[in-house]
């Protein structure tokens, strides 16, 4: 890796000007203070960058009479790269004396003040436009189209490119120095403050993302919660509920970070719903469970008789509509199942999980081809979801995702996270990071999907 050069300028005895030659950040201003020289000041920060990228620092020390190559190493200290001599240090001298006229010969280089040269004396400018008088002044009301006012109107603010950068090199040199350098455009950094704001988007009413695949422990549970979580996270506390409409005995209820109490799952709460009111949020509340990152869930009830039937997931569907901005359907393994057949009827969006073994694949096909039997509209807002893990076969991956090409549906990559192979319960902040970059980016994939039935 090239080392990084740093540019210093002594502008003044007291001030000096550092420049990063590899960034495209502004120039930093350092200056000496009560308790340390100029030269102290800039040591320790020549220093403290070396420690932060854990490499030397080739340096380019300008003076008003000279330049010197140096190289500050981690350890401070510093080397000449060319003929030895120690490091420039400046030493106060009284100020010197204000010509009385300036000076017309132009500097020997460019002078640089906030981005605009200055033009030096004696050269020529470009004559001002004549302003042509109106013809008349206007005293009456105005009639004509304003389009030119909006002109006028200052840039819409991007707080997400304005913040300062926590990852990566600049978010080091933040950290460390004190910084604000702002994030590269085409950084990972950006690609995820992008999707953040994505994620809080305008959705539709009653928005459904349904997660399904016919084959079981393909991580469906667990991709949901964390989608969950993830999702209010971005777009506040209760603003996200994630149902259980597995078949009896599934494993919802092990999974969540905060497991529901009794009484807390969809049988009770269908159970007190109103046909004409409804429910009303208080009482909503008691039955749903709040996880770590701001999301509920309800849970299907521990040794019910069956599986709920397509009014009841109906019901349970438009009632939690009505104080959620999303509802994410953890669904079972059968395509006959009425809870299972609503859940992809309701849906705005899809999410398939796939592990890259050849029987997961085949099942994928399948839930994609029941899909498309009662809705066949959904399968343009389907994601499939590739998650590695232990035994991925190459050949299936190739295979899997030209099959699924051909139908048009996006595919996804989930990392491995070993959390969700372990079958402990999931909280959001102990997955691994690139799990919730990728989570994030999956979020912001669904929300593009369903922003377009807004309205």
């Amino acid at each position: 890796m090239t080392p990084p050069t740093v540019d210093v300028e002594i502008t003044s005895t007291t001030t000096a000007s550092a420049t990063l030659a590899d960034a495209d950040v502004p120039p930093m201003d350092l200056a000496a203070t009560e308790s340390k020289t100029l030269s102290t000041v800039v040591h320790e920060f020549l220093h403290n960058m070396a420690q932060a990228q854990g490499a030397d620092v080739e340096v380019v020390y300008r003076t008003a009479k000279d330049t010197r190559f140096l190289t500050v190493g981690p350890d401070g200290k510093a080397e000449e790269r060319a003929p030895s001599m120690p490091l420039p240090i400046a030493v106060p001298t009284a100020p010197e004396p204000v010509a009385a006229e300036p000076v017309s010969t132009p500097p020997d280089r460019p002078v640089v003040v906030a981005a605009e040269q200055i033009a030096y004396a004696g050269a020529p400018q470009p004559a001002a436009p004549a302003r042509a008088a109106p013809a008349e002044s206007v005293t009456g009301p105005v009639t004509g189209l304003l389009d030119v006012l909006g002109q006028l109107s200052a840039p819409r603010a991007n707080p997400a490119a304005s913040e300062p950068a926590r990852r990566g090199g600049r978010g080091r040199l933040n950290a460390i120095l004190g910084l604000e350098l702002a994030p590269k455009m085409d950084s990972l950094e950006m690609r995820l403050r992008d999707a953040q704001t994505t994620i809080a988007r305008p959705l539709p009413d009653g928005a459904v993302i349904t997660f399904a695949n016919l084959k079981g422990g393909v991580g469906k549970t667990p991709m949901s919660i964390s989608l969950a979580e993830t999702l209010a996270e971005h777009r506040g506390p209760a603003t996200v509920t994630c149902m259980d409409l597995g078949e009896v005995g599934a494993s919802f209820a092990d999974r969540v970070a905060v497991p529901p109490a009794a009484g807390q799952d969809v049988v009770n709460l269908l159970a007190v719903i109103n046909p004409v009111t409804g429910v009303r949020p208080s009482r909503l509340a008691r039955f749903l469970t709040r996880q770590p990152a701001g999301s509920d869930i309800i849970a299907g009830r521990p040794g019910a008789d069956s599986p709920l039937r397509y009014d009841d997931a109906a019901a349970l569907g438009a009632i939690l509509g009505r104080h959620r901005d999303a509802l994410v359907a953890d669904t079972g393994n059968s395509s006959h199942a009425e809870s299972w057949r609503w859940a992809i009827t309701a849906a705005h969006a899809v999410i398939v999980p796939v592990p890259l073994r050849r029987d997961a694949a085949v099942a994928a096909q399948r839930t994609l081809a029941a899909i498309a039997a009662v809705r066949p509209d959904v399968l343009a807002r389907t994601v499939v979801v590739i998650t590695a893990g232990p035994g991925d076969v190459p050949m299936v991956e190739t295979e899997a995702v030209t099959a699924f090409a051909a139908l048009r549906v996006p595919v996804c990559r989930m990392p491995f996270e070993p959390l969700f192979a372990s079958g402990e319960r999931i909280t959001l902040s102990q997955l691994h990071r690139k799990t919730r970059d990728a989570l994030t980016v999956l979020a912001a994939t669904v929300v593009d999907l369903m922003a377009g039935a807004v309205g």
